[in-house]
């Protein structure tokens, strides 16, 4: 496996011997740098990245699935997405969140997700978008070209696909980073299954039951129960099953986590009143919105 350091590193070093000096730089009245032949390909590279990123879905896949030399993001093509297999997808990580929340002070987060879509951009074929030459290469020139144009993209024009965040923020997005985590299919540890007769509250399409809740799961796992149906269906359904993965990733925190304590405090307020959701539906709400945010809902 290639680590993200590796994989930064190697770009940043090709970027390097690519991108021309900052002194020779022209600001643009958008904010953006462009530099004659080099700058107009770093502008037209995110003209492209702009047309692609609606076209292609986003899939979060665990680690083992991705080819040993792209370990952060993947263009699996079409059908890379089971859901809908005629549509390309790039796979993410959910080791690292900063390619969809990436952080300020590292303008290469981005640049495995750029790559990706760089390469998606081939098949896309968005109208209206210049061409980069991409399509001329060998698919392995072709790599190592969009390497590098993702690099100058995120180094010189500074563009992001995703709203930015400084470190503060992105520290404080950890435990969404771990639903997110526990939501991508494969991962283990919680395990969704067709709800039993009266087992979802009412206006819940999905609900988690507790570790060990149901002999089908494996022993020591959390267990979610939900409706696909309605899940799929509207935003109130897709809220539900966020929450219940919110409960459930709170419940396998450590003993002493912050989050662990919190929740532990809100299942006991729950058996104190009678009431068995409303203080945890209450814990898990501030969460529900940053989770939809990093899966692009």
């Amino acid at each position: 496996m290639v680590s993200r350091r590796a994989f930064v590193g190697s770009a940043v070093a090709f970027i390097a011997a690519v991108v021309p000096h900052a002194g020779a730089a022209v600001e643009t009245s958008t904010g953006t740098t462009r530099n004659s032949a080099d700058g107009r390909l770093a502008l037209d590279a995110v003209d492209v990245l702009l047309a692609t990123l609606p076209r292609v879905r986003i899939v979060w896949k665990p680690p083992a699935a991705f080819p040993p030399l792209e370990a952060i993001a993947y263009y699996a093509g079409r059908g890379g997405d089971a859901a809908n297999p005629d549509d390309p997808a790039i796979w993410l990580n959910p080791d690292h969140p900063e390619l969809v929340s990436p952080r300020l002070a590292r303008l290469t987060d981005e640049i495995p997700l750029f790559t990706e879509l760089l390469l998606a951009s081939v098949d896309v074929r968005a109208s209206g978008v210049p061409s980069l030459g991409l399509d001329a290469l060998p698919p392995d020139r072709r790599r190592l070209a969009a390497v590098a144009l993702a690099g100058r993209v995120a180094v010189v024009t500074r563009f992001t696909a995703f709203p930015a965040v400084d470190d503060a923020e992105f520290a404080r997005r950890a435990f969404a980073f771990a639903v997110l985590r526990q939501l991508t299919p494969e991962i283990g540890g919680v395990e969704t299954l067709p709800p039993p007769p009266a087992k979802l509250p009412a206006g819940e399409a999905a609900v988690y039951a507790g570790r060990d809740a149901d002999r089908r799961a494996p022993h020591g796992w959390g267990v979610v129960y939900a409706d696909l149906d309605r899940v799929g269906r509207d935003r109130a359904g897709f809220a539900s099953w966020i929450r219940a993965f919110v409960l459930a990733t709170a419940d396998r925190q450590p003993h002493d986590s912050e989050v662990r304590s919190a929740y532990e405090a809100a299942r006991a307020r729950d058996a104190a009143s009678g009431d068995r959701w409303a203080a945890r539906r209450a814990f898990a709400e501030p969460y529900v919105d940053q989770v939809a945010a990093l899966l692009g809902k």
